[in-house]
């Protein structure tokens, strides 16, 4: 027997053997299938006197003894003797184990009911691996059926198929619950979506990343630094909301525009406030990363173009970019402070201190229309028929826009100078009981017929501003003089402001307000020196470029009498001299109250 088979008894034969049955009890008594032949089943009917061996099967019989006998027979070497030795005992230690095995297994299986006996057969190597007694057997096909113990478990049985049915209940309402959150989470994440396309925003996916969308708020014609930053993530939070990811470190910036004088802040241009993360929309964010980047660009392109413009006083400090007319007083100028700001760490000055806040905010403005001009040109030449190509690389244009806000600071600082002096000059001429009319410069637009796009407004910008203004003198309804004053700013081929005074005779041009305020104050003296003499009439004569009144003495022809004016319009002073009296008029402080008129013919008689 090369195995050990240990079943409990059957209670009762089958009707029919088994084929398993058959087959194994076949197996145990003439060993495997090849052994059995045809001539040995014959052989074995023919032992127990059934019937005859035939010829051929006497001849395969004698044929197998031989076989056999050559099998069996004596070793012939040494060789052969060990070998057969070796086998043998390789078999003996095979049945040997086995023997083993058995005796273990029968021990093992005896120490739960009989552990003494059986710890005294069970090996050594056994007992260190498997502890005694875990092994046991017990009858239960005899054992008398247990009605209570079946109720048991079939109730144990139903008890815990109804835990796993409500287990598998509770995971498919799970799963519905989350199913429901996820098509409330994508509801809302595409309603959020189809609001911003719907609005004109460019949804796209993401360069690289298939399975996430964007949104792109950029401008088309930025330079390619600030083109590749027009794009931003829309990311779906864990209630559906879309937040827009525009990447590390993207704090929301905006440009500031001030204006100081005297050290003292004067003016601000307005800040958005930073988005609340809780109230501000989708929409509402992609148009402040919008404007966050547009603000940037505008800084940068200003940057570049300050460092050419140091000369029409234009620096960087630091972080910012500050602007002083040159052709001003530097005490009263107004310094222009361009900086860019992040939005959630940025300082609001009060409304008390922004006496100019408007000019400032405007500035801001004209700023941002240049960049967007500089875009739509940028548009405009790639829609063209491109150059030939060549060899040389194309290097980036600086875009025009200090320099036209420059220009239009520099022409307003030159209007309120020559404004301020008309002034003066038209208070003291009303002091002295002198009727004037005076038309202040101004900025002059185009018709609003003409301006049809934004573009044909901010061309504007571009060109060089001039403004005019008039002061026409009169006396009792007689026209004395007039003189013009016409402003020219222009940043292209002469830097700064030219300033033309005309007069009835000749124009001059100067360079400054301080040459223009002199010729000016020279030619009303002029004017009001030859009114005065046609006042005086009689052998009063008057010299022009002097401002000199003379009349020739009767009684010494040598000597002669003779009365001047004086007039400083930048500190808003006149008077009427001779060579022992004088008559004074000021705008600040006292000051005579007779006409000049009257001051005239006292000093003369």
């Amino acid at each position: 027997m090369t195995a050990l088979s240990i079943k409990a008894f059957a209670r009762g034969a089958p009707e029919e053997t088994a084929l398993k049955d058959v087959l194994g009890r076949v197996n145990l008594e003439r060993g495997h299938f090849r052994h059995i032949t045809e001539a040995s089943l014959q052989a074995e009917v023919a032992g127990d006197g059934v019937l005859e061996l035939t010829e051929s099967e006497d001849e395969d019989e004698d044929d197998e003894k031989d076989d056999a006998e050559q099998v069996r027979g004596k070793p012939e070497t040494r060789e052969e003797l060990f070998k057969a030795k070796v086998e043998m005992l390789q078999h003996v230690g095979a049945a040997e184990q086995d023997i083993l095995m058995a005796l273990d297994f029968i021990s093992l299986l005896m120490s739960k009911d009989a552990p003494g006996s059986a710890n005294a057969t069970v090996s050594p190597a056994l007992r260190q691996v498997v502890p005694l007694g875990t092994l046991g057997t017990d009858m239960w096909e005899r054992m008398p059926v247990d009605r209570a113990r079946q109720a048991q478990d079939e109730l144990l049985a139903t008890n815990v198929r109804m835990e796993s049915l409500q287990q598998n209940a509770d995971s498919l309402l799970a799963a519905a619950s989350r199913l429901q959150a996820n098509v409330r989470k994508e509801t809302q994440y595409w309603n959020e979506i189809l609001s911003i396309s719907e609005k004109g925003w460019n949804v796209c996916r993401l360069p690289g990343q298939r399975y996430r969308l964007g949104v792109t708020f950029g401008f088309s014609e930025s330079s390619p630094e600030f083109s590749r930053r027009g794009i931003a993530a829309l990311n779906v939070g864990s209630d559906g909301t879309v937040a827009l990811e525009r990447g590390v470190g993207m704090r929301p910036k905006a440009l500031r525009v001030l204006l100081k004088q005297g050290g003292d802040i004067v003016g601000s241009s307005t800040i958005p406030s930073s988005p609340d993360d809780g109230e501000t929309t989708l929409e509402a964010r992609i148009r402040y990363a919008r404007d966050s980047l547009f603000d940037e660009e505008l800084y940068h392109e200003m940057v570049r173009e300050s460092r050419s413009l140091a000369s029409l006083g234009i620096s960087m400090k630091g972080t910012t970019i500050s602007f002083l007319p040159f052709q001003c007083n530097i005490s009263d100028a107004t310094e222009v402070l361009f900086e860019l700001v992040p939005l959630d760490d940025v300082y609001n000055y009060p409304a008390r201190l922004q006496a100019r806040g408007a000019m400032a905010q405007a500035t801001g403005i004209v700023a941002r229309l240049l960049l967007t001009q500089a875009h739509r040109e940028r548009l405009q030449k790639r829609s063209e028929v491109p150059p030939p190509l060549s060899g040389r690389k194309d290097e980036a244009p600086v875009l025009p826009i200090l320099r036209p806000v420059v220009s239009f600071l520099l022409h307003q600082s030159a209007q309120a100078d020559a404004n301020s002096y008309l002034d003066r000059v038209t208070g003291l001429l009303r002091a002295v009981d002198i009727d004037s009319t005076c038309e202040k410069a101004s900025f002059k637009f185009a018709e609003a017929d003409d301006l049809s796009d934004a573009g044909s407004l901010v061309t504007e910008f571009l060109h060089p501003w001039i403004s005019n203004a008039t002061l026409a003198i009169t006396s009792k309804a007689t026209a004395l003089f007039d003189i013009s004053i016409q402003l020219e700013t222009t940043l292209v081929h002469n830097f700064g402001t030219a300033f033309i005074l005309t007069t009835s005779e000749r124009s001059f041009r100067f360079g400054s307000i301080d040459e223009l305020r002199e010729a000016a104050d020279a030619a009303v003296l002029s004017g009001l020196a030859k009114s005065l003499a046609r006042f005086a009439g009689g052998d009063w004569q008057c010299d022009e470029r002097e401002a000199l009144l003379t009349k020739k003495n009767e009684h010494i022809d040598a000597e002669t009498a003779g009365v001047w004016v004086t007039l400083s319009g930048e500190a808003g002073t006149m008077s009427l001299n001779s060579a022992d009296r004088k008559t004074s008029w000021s705008l600040q402080g006292e000051s005579e109250q007779a006409s000049i008129w009257d001051a005239f013919t006292k000093i003369v008689t």
